[in-house]
Parts: C-alpha cells; structure tokens; sequence
C-alpha cells in the first residue's frame, strides 16, 4: 500500500533564508508560538491558500539571500511504501 506524505518544510525554508521566527511572527502579524508551531509541524498544517501565500511573501520579504520563496519550497511531496 502506497501512502503519499506533504512534507512541510518551513524550518528549513526558514535557516536557508536565514530568517528568524520573532521576524516571521512580527511580519505575519502572528504569535512567536504560533510560528514555533509552524515551524515543527512535519506534515502540511491545516491553513489556507492565503496564509500559504502571506507565509511566501514574509519570507521573502525578510530574506537574507534575496530570492522569492514558493508554495513549491515549503512543501515536498514524498510517496511513502508500507
């Protein structure tokens, strides 16, 4: 049986952007718990399309390395076997 996984990578979106989680919070205008949340989450957290795209454009707003993030570079699909 064949499951398929959304990993969620935004720690790592985070330390490749060099990007700090008080920034991120303050940018979203969110809670440093809320992005800690964020951050630990392994699977795609349950949020929308708008908040995918706000999460986007703080990043790359806040970005140390001056490139745009996608919704593409948060998540990686991964088809796991069982």
């Amino acid at each position: 049986m064949t499951q398929t996984l959304i990993r969620w990578r935004l720690a790592e979106v985070m330390a490749r952007h060099k990007v700090s989680s008080k920034d991120l919070a303050l940018e979203l205008d969110i809670s440093s718990n809320a992005v800690g949340n964020l951050k630990s989450a392994d699977t795609m957290p349950r949020i929308d399309g708008k908040r995918l795209e706000q999460i986007c454009d703080a990043i790359s707003k806040l970005s140390r390395i001056s490139e745009r993030v996608s919704p593409h570079d948060l998540l990686e699909w991964k088809p796991e076997d069982y």
